[in-house]
């Protein structure tokens, strides 16, 4: 089953710096926030790298083959569409008026397969995304799209863990250099 394949470029990269490095950030409404405050805070080099956001909305297929959904699947693909880059937008904003290289683009397909063609074609050097914390049934049962980037990127996958004590996943300043003591 082959994936839509749908860019829109949200943000075009407007820095004319010396980029040595492109970092891909995998985000959706569930893990944007942390996996944004983790890159920030601890992966990201404002003089060095080009940042780029990736959405990815799923196209669902109609429940019954005899159903002409057409009309309510644009309308609902419209409203999705609409959300992805209102998302897509309030983080890139965030890292341009740092003064950071950004792009932002969303993707319509699969997510895991749509990400990884994306990261490749972009010849990314890292990707960051988050992880849902799925036990190992719904894993098994749902697929994992961090446990299928981490197989079949062709960069290094980072996964953005939520901190424990911050359900919604804010993330505190720390060093990866530090071990934590508990």
């Amino acid at each position: 089953m082959s994936s839509l394949i749908i860019d829109e470029a949200i943000h075009a990269d407007t820095h004319h710096k010396d980029l040595k490095r492109i970092v891909a950030i995998s985000i959706d409404e569930e893990s944007g926030e942390y996996v944004y405050d983790w890159a920030i805070n601890n992966f990201i080099n404002p003089d060095t790298d080009l940042v780029v956001f990736l959405n990815c909305r799923q196209i669902d297929a109609p429940a019954a083959p005899y159903i002409n959904p057409t009309g309510f699947i644009e309308e609902f693909d419209e409203k999705r569409k609409i959300k992805s880059h209102q998302l897509l937008r309030f983080y890139a904003d965030q890292l341009k008026f740092a003064n950071i290289a950004v792009r932002a683009i969303a993707l319509a397909g699969e997510p895991k397969m749509e990400i990884i063609r994306k990261v490749t074609e972009l010849n990314a050097d890292v990707l960051l995304l988050g992880s849902r914390r799925l036990g190992t049934v719904k894993r098994a049962l749902l697929g994992s799209v961090s446990d299928y980037c981490g197989h079949k990127s062709p960069c290094t996958v980072i996964i953005v863990k939520a901190h424990p004590s911050h359900p919604q996943g804010k993330h505190e300043l720390r060093s990866v250099f530090k071990r934590h003591v508990e």
